[in-house]
């Protein structure tokens, strides 16, 4: 608990510009706080956001449920880091690195999602869930969880590239881990086991296809040119030379931009991660008997 104070005391002295800051640079660190920082950390913003993301969308889920089958506290605590918070890194570094989840030994991920859900559960009257769980600050949150998805995606792409000698296979097939691998746990998470099933095939295919295409086009335009670099066993070089390219930043944020147009109202095909589809069959339901 403790690196988790000093972690949010830090990023708000890095976060109170100086006055010769300018407001476009105040801006400027902010979206680099959720987006190009992260290919050497894991900034405060993702780690939160996501967190707290988590928590609130999995007692949502719980809550759809009749009363007889919502989980206990100890349940859901698991579940929801299992299945809400960290699945992609779960699956990830299991499925193509073979080795004890980052989730696991990371000094601040377990104490922030611990702290994330003993926040949203012990807030008097709920205020907190129910400021956090509405719509606008509810996206915000789910968005920030999609930018930790990316840029995570990206950072086991450019490690598996490095530790592998240069397999594109492998490096690709890390960055699509990281995506389907939180994809489908929250497809099964919200849907259920045998609604889930039965959309898996849809679902899937489109996961699939975004995630190879976003993957591929991070390897070719980005990994790829500086290739070189890791022949002459320069690593290091070879990571610095590969964010030149601007592509961590720009395709996180379509994948951000992707997410938000599920959370809009209008949006009749909205993922599964989005509460506001559910919402809207529901209304709909309910006009109609």
């Amino acid at each position: 608990m403790e690196a988790v104070i000093e972690s949010l005391l830090a990023f708000a002295r890095s976060a109170i510009p100086t006055g010769a800051e300018s407001a476009v640079q105040a801006v400027q660190a902010v979206l680099s706080s959720v987006t190009t920082d992260a290919r050497g950390a894991y900034p405060l913003p993702l780690c939160w956001g996501n967190a707290l993301w988590a928590v609130l969308a999995c007692r949502k889920h719980f809550r759809a449920q009749p009363a007889h089958q919502r989980p206990g506290v100890i349940f859901s605590l698991l579940a929801t880091f299992v299945l809400f918070t960290m699945p992609a890194n779960l699956a990830a570094n299991w499925l193509i690195f073979g080795r004890t989840p980052s989730a696991l030994t990371h000094p601040t991920i377990l104490p922030t999602h611990l702290a994330c859900y003993a926040a949203v559960l012990f807030f008097p009257f709920s205020l907190l869930e129910r400021v956090l769980g509405s719509a606008l600050p509810y996206a915000l949150l789910d968005t920030l969880g999609v930018l930790d998805n990316a840029t995570t995606a990206f950072n086991y792409l450019e490690e598996a590239y490095v530790v592998s000698g240069g397999s594109a296979v492998l490096a690709i097939a890390a960055a699509m881990a990281v995506n389907l691998g939180g994809g489908m746990a929250r497809h099964f998470a919200f849907n259920g086991f045998s609604d889930g099933a039965a959309s898996f095939d849809s679902a899937l295919g489109v996961a699939v296809l975004y995630s190879a295409a976003a993957s591929f086009a991070y390897f070719h335009y980005a990994v790829e040119p500086c290739a070189a670099l890791l022949a002459e066993g320069a690593a290091p070089r070879l990571i610095s030379c590969v964010g030149e390219s601007g592509l961590y930043e720009r395709l996180a944020w379509l994948a951000a931009a992707r997410n938000l147009y599920s959370h809009l109202p209008s949006n009749q095909y909205a993922h599964g991660t989005s509460f506001v589809r559910a919402e809207m069959e529901g209304k709909a339901k309910a006009k109609a008997l």
